[in-house]
C-alpha cells in the first residue's frame, strides 16, 4: 500500500476519534507524512498546466486538506454523517488529470484537447466564442469515450453550432465507491477553475455554460457550481441525469446537488427505487425542477431478459449486460438524449404525486403553461426561473418502452351511465381497455385502471394515459374485462350476469390543446365486449353524479394503502430525531421494498387466475384433475 494510502486511511480513522483522545505523537506523524506527499506532488508538477495547476498542497488538520486553487476539502460533518460512513480525502491533482474535449462542426468526431491554464489550446482550437458552451460527463466506472457521450455530442451538434466539451475523469471514477466520492469533489473544482478560465481567456461568461452530468456526474457538476459561487460567479444551468444516490441521499444540501448550485437546475430521476432493490438515483428533489418519468423508480420496457437487453446493443455482450442490470439508471441519458432533436415535446406536468397523476387530478398547463415544462434539453422553455415559487417543483410525465420514448398525454375520463337498467344492475368489478384511432394511426391497448375496482352507476373514473403522436382522434375502441375477487364475496356475481353500462368517453388531449367526447349511449358492457365508440359534439345528458355508495367505498377500500400512509406519517414524524432525514429514507425504503414484494405476488396470483381463465378450467374439471392425480 502507498504512503498516500497510509496516509489517507489514518487521517479518515482519526477523523471519526475526539481530538483529545489523540496522541499528539500521532497528529505529528500524519502531519508531516501528508506533507511529504504534497510536496512530492507540487515538485512534479507538469509544467504546461503552471496556471491553473497551482497545487501547492497543505494539509491544515487531519479533517481538511487544501488543494492550491482548488480550495480546500473537509471530512467532517456534513460530509460525515449516517449517510456517509466512511470519508476520505480526493486523490492529487497529479493523479486525477481529468481531461478536456472539445468537439464542434468543425471537428465532431475528432477530441480537440483543451488544457487548463493554456489559453492557446482554446484560442487555437475550432472553440467559437459567440456559440453556446455544453459540458458533459459521465459517472462511475465510465469514460468520456462512451457511446452515450458520442451519441448527445451528435445530437448537441445537429441541434446547432455549438462547443460541446466532454470531461473525462477516467482516472477517478475507479473503484472504491467511496474514493470515487471523493474524487468528484475534487473533479468538480477543476471543472470550475477551467470554466473561469474560459472566462478570462476568451470571454464565455459562466452563466453562459450549460453542464449535463449523469450519476456520479450529476453530483460533480453539483461542486462545479459551489466552488463558482464561492468565487463570485454563478453557473448558468446543471442537468443532472439521475444523480447517484449512494452517499447523497439525505445529505446537506451542501454534500448533494441542489438548486443553489446554477441558474436552473433541472433534474431526471429514473431510477429512484432503494439501493437494496438496486435503485441506483435519488428520489428526492435536487432541482428547481424535478422531472419524474414514470415516477421516476421503474421505465417502461427495463426488466426483459438479458437476450433482448444484448439485441438492444448490437450484440455488445458488456453493454447488454450493463443495459439489463442499470436499465432504469441509463434510461435518463436515452431520455435527454432524444430530447435534443425530438419534434415530441417531453411534456410534464407539476404535480404532487405520481399517483395522483396517473389518475388525471393534475392535467392543465395554465393560460400560460406555467404549470408545464419540457423534460430534457428544452426545459428552460417558456418558463421563468428567477421567482422563488418556480424552485422544487415536482413534474411528472409518461414514457413508451421503446425509442422514440417521447408520448402524446391524454386524460380519460369513463362516465359511467345513471340510467335505470344501470342502477338496477348496481356496477361491478372490472378492467376498462382503451384504444385511441387517429388520423395518424392508432395506440396500442391501453389498460386504463391498473388494478380492478368496482365501478359505480353515475360515477366518473379518471387516467392519464400516453400514445404517439396520433393527430386528431376520430374514434376509440372500449373494452371492459369483469375481474372477480375471491377474498371479496361482494364482488362475486352468482345469480346475475356481470355488467356495466357506460355514457361516455371524455378525452381531454394535452399537448394537442383538444377536447373530444366519445358517446356510450348508456349502452351495456358485458364481460369481453370491445365496442367502437364514435366523436359527437355533445352526448346525451345524464343525472349528477351520486358520488361513491357505501358499498363501493368497502369494495374499493385499500387496506394496503391505508397501512402505507400511517407507516409515511410515521415516517414524518422521525424527522424531528437525529439524522431525521436518514432515518426517514431508510424507513420509506424499507416501506417500498415491501410495496414491491406485494405487487409482485398480486402480479403471480393474478397471472395464475388469468391463465385459469384463459384455459377455461371451471372449479369442477379442476377438482376432478387433482383426484385423478391422487387416486390414479
Amino acid at each position: 500500500m502507498s504512503s498516500l494510502a497510509v496516509a489517507t486511511a489514518l487521517q479518515a480513522l482519526l477523523a471519526m476519534v475526539p481530538r483529545s483522545l489523540v496522541p499528539q505523537g500521532v497528529l505529528g506523524a500524519t502531519k508531516r507524512t501528508g506533507s511529504r506527499i504534497e510536496e512530492a506532488d507540487h515538485d512534479s508538477e507538469d509544467p504546461d498546466n503552471k496556471f491553473s495547476l497551482d497545487i501547492n498542497n497543505e494539509t491544515d488538520s487531519l479533517t481538511s486538506r487544501c488543494y492550491g486553487v482548488y480550495g480546500c476539502f473537509s471530512i467532517a460533518q456534513p460530509y460525515l454523517s449516517l449517510a456517509r460512513p466512511i470519508n476520505v480525502f480526493p486523490l492529487s491533482v497529479r493523479d486525477l488529470t481529468p481531461k478536456f474535449c472539445l468537439y464542434t462542426r468543425a471537428n465532431p468526431s475528432r477530441c480537440q484537447k483543451l488544457r487548463l491554464g493554456d489559453p492557446g489550446s482554446v484560442t487555437s482550437s475550432n472553440f467559437r466564442t459567440g456559440a453556446e458552451v455544453k459540458v458533459l460527463t459521465h459517472g462511475y466506472l465510465e469514460h468520456g469515450d462512451k457511446k452515450w457521450l458520442k451519441r448527445m455530442v451528435a445530437e448537441f451538434l445537429i441541434l446547432g453550432d455549438l462547443n460541446v466539451i466532454v470531461l473525462d475523469w477516467l482516472s477517478g471514477s475507479g473503484p472504491p465507491y467511496t474514493q470515487t466520492v471523493a474524487n468528484i469533489r475534487l473533479i468538480g473544482a477543476i471543472l470550475g477553475r477551467f470554466i473561469l478560465d474560459l472566462r478570462d481567456y476568451v470571454g464565455v461568461e459562466p452563466g453562459h455554460i450549460h453542464v449535463v452530468g449523469h450519476s456520479l456526474g450529476a453530483q460533480l457538476a453539483g461542486y462545479t457550481g459551489l466552488y463558482l459561487k464561492e468565487r463570485g460567479a454563478s453557473l448558468g444551468r446543471i442537468t443532472g441525469l439521475d444523480p447517484a444516490e449512494p452517499y447523497f441521499e439525505g445529505t446537506e444540501p451542501v454534500v448533494r446537488l441542489d438548486p443553489t448550485d446554477a441558474d436552473l437546475v433541472d433534474v431526471i430521476h429514473t431510477d429512484a427505487g432503494p439501493i437494496i432493490t438496486g435503485g441506483l438515483g435519488t428520489l428526492q428533489t435536487s432541482g428547481h425542477l424535478d422531472f419524474y418519468p414514470n415516477g421516476g423508480i421503474r421505465m417502461p420496457g427495463c426488466g426483459a431478459h438479458l437476450i433482448d437487453s444484448v439485441a438492444k446493443e448490437q450484440g455488445n455482450i458488456p453493454y447488454g449486460i450493463r443495459r439489463f442490470i442499470g436499465c432504469n439508471h441509463i434510461r435518463s441519458y436515452e431520455y435527454f438524449t432524444e430530447s435534443i432533436n425530438a419534434a415530441c415535446p417531453f411534456l410534464s406536468i407539476e404535480c404532487g404525486s405520481w399517483e395522483a397523476y396517473l389518475k388525471g387530478r393534475c392535467w392543465e398547463c395554465g393560460r400560460s403553461w406555467e404549470r408545464c415544462a419540457r423534460m430534457g434539453a428544452h426545459a428552460h422553455s417558456h418558463l421563468n426561473y428567477t421567482q422563488p415559487k418556480q424552485t422544487e417543483r415536482k413534474m411528472f410525465l409518461i414514457t413508451g418502452a421503446d425509442s422514440p420514448f417521447c408520448t402524446f398525454h391524454h386524460r380519460v375520463s369513463v362516465v359511467m351511465s345513471y340510467s335505470t337498467e344501470a342502477r338496477l344492475q348496481g356496477g361491478d368489478v372490472g378492467v376498462f381497455y382503451l384504444t385511441l384511432y387517429g388520423q395518424k394511426g392508432q395506440s396500442p391497448r391501453i389498460q386504463l385502471n391498473q388494478e380492478e375496482i368496482f365501478f359505480e352507476p353515475g360515477n366518473v373514473y379518471t387516467y392519464m394515459i400516453g400514445s404517439a403522436d396520433l393527430g386528431h382522434l376520430k374514434h376509440v375502441v372500449l373494452e371492459w374485462l369483469y375481474v372477480t375477487v375471491y377474498y371479496n364475496p361482494l364482488t362475486w356475481r352468482l345469480l346475475s350476469q356481470p355488467v356495466v353500462h357506460v355514457n361516455r368517453i371524455h378525452i381531454d388531449s394535452i399537448e394537442m390543446q383538444e377536447r373530444y367526447e366519445f358517446c356510450g349511449l348508456d349502452m351495456p358492457f358485458r364481460s369481453g365486449t370491445r365496442r367502437q365508440l364514435e366523436w359527437q359534439a355533445a352526448c346525451p345528458e345524464q343525472a349528477p353524479s351520486p358520488g361513491a355508495s357505501f358499498l363501493g367505498t368497502l369494495i374499493n377500500f385499500d387496506v394496503e394503502d391505508t397501512i402505507y400512509s400511517n407507516i409515511d406519517a410515521v415516517n414524518s414524524g422521525l424527522n424531528s430525531l437525529g439524522n431525521g432525514q436518514f432515518i426517514s429514507n431508510l424507513a420509506s425504503s424499507t416501506n417500498q421494498v415491501a410495496r414491491e414484494l406485494m405487487e409482485s405476488a398480486r402480479r403471480r396470483i393474478g397471472a395464475r387466475v388469468n391463465k385459469r381463465r384463459r384455459e377455461g378450467e371451471d372449479d369442477t374439471s379442476r377438482r376432478k384433475q387433482r383426484r385423478w392425480r391422487v387416486w390414479g
